[in-house]
């Protein structure tokens, strides 16, 4: 029987995974935050850690997922979420711990792929695989510094601020800036200069990809 800490900070998603795993023969433990995950996480002592992405304010399930493994070196990670490209709502989002398996809700149909990858990195935590995260939708032709450099921009900051804060000349960041709407196939307005159509292109790509 496996062992699997499921961790989700929606009740609804909480209880009904629990639901389909228990209905397997799994043994879980459920909860609803990366705070009660941790506490809990030494007298159960699970073989696979089941994690949302957004767990609210705090940690993501990436940040609860490198702390697991710090814990507890051959856990097996899953990671699901709503968005088709985390890299949106997470600026600097770091790396998976090697092994992981990335499912998107949306592309979902039934609990059976859930089952499998839970299955799959029990029996596997560790191997490295091909893809365990790949960007889809018009985002996906953003590289990781244009996405973090697209938030920034939505989030106010200047162009001299995200220059300081990158190391590099504004006029690096201008570049990028024209790199970024060109991938976007964002067209030249004259009534509305560069910045204020990447926020907003930004916040349409957010709209779109929690759909």
């Amino acid at each position: 029987m496996a062992k699997v800490l499921l961790v989700d900070n929606h009740a609804f998603s909480l209880t009904m995974l629990e639901s389909a795993l228990s209905a397997r023969g799994t043994e879980t433990l459920a909860c609803s935050s990366a705070r009660e995950a941790i506490n809990a996480v030494e007298g159960f002592r699970p073989e696979v850690a089941l994690l949302d992405f957004d767990l609210g304010t705090g940690p993501t399930g990436i940040d609860l997922a490198l702390r697991l493994r710090e814990l507890i070196p051959t856990v097996g990670v899953v990671l699901l979420t709503s968005y088709r490209d985390p890299r949106l709502h997470s600026s600097g989002m770091p790396a998976l711990p090697i092994g992981s398996v990335y499912l998107c809700k949306a592309d979902l149909n039934d609990f059976t792929a859930v089952i499998e990858a839970v299955e799959l990195v029990r029996y596997a935590p560790l191997v490295r695989r091909n893809s365990v995260f790949t960007p889809r939708g018009a985002s996906a032709e953003l590289t990781d510094m244009q996405v973090e450099v697209l938030i920034s921009i939505a989030s106010g900051m200047t162009t001299a601020q995200i220059a300081t804060t990158r190391g590099v000349s504004q006029s690096a960041i201008e570049q990028i800036n024209a790199r970024i709407a060109e991938r976007l196939q964002i067209e030249k307005d004259p009534q509305s200069n560069l910045r204020v159509q990447l926020t907003r292109a930004y916040q349409r790509l957010r709209e779109l990809d929690g759909a």
